[in-house]
């Protein structure tokens, strides 16, 4: 296993504590977190592939699903403003 296969294991148990803490405090841990996300994932790929890269990005999102489910309403409303 490699580096980056390891440092994303390693992000995904990371995030998976951080979620348990309580709110107020798990915020600056959880942007964090989201910040390392892309570095990660562009590592992930280069080292193993674009169907890994999938895989720990669908991981990764089922993790974030309350903000990815925010960020793609906001999306979804700029893109209906846009079109009218």
């Amino acid at each position: 296993m490699g580096w980056s296969a390891a440092a994303g294991f390693v992000w995904i148990v990371l995030v998976s504590i951080v979620a348990l803490m309580p709110f107020p405090q798990h915020k600056p841990y959880a942007l964090a977190m989201l910040l390392l996300f892309p570095v990660l994932l562009v590592l992930i790929a280069l080292d193993y592939g674009l169907p890994w890269a999938v895989l720990f990005f669908l991981g990764a999102l089922s993790i974030y699903r309350y903000p990815a489910l925010y960020y793609l309403r906001v999306l979804r409303r700029r893109m209906r403003r846009g079109g009218e």
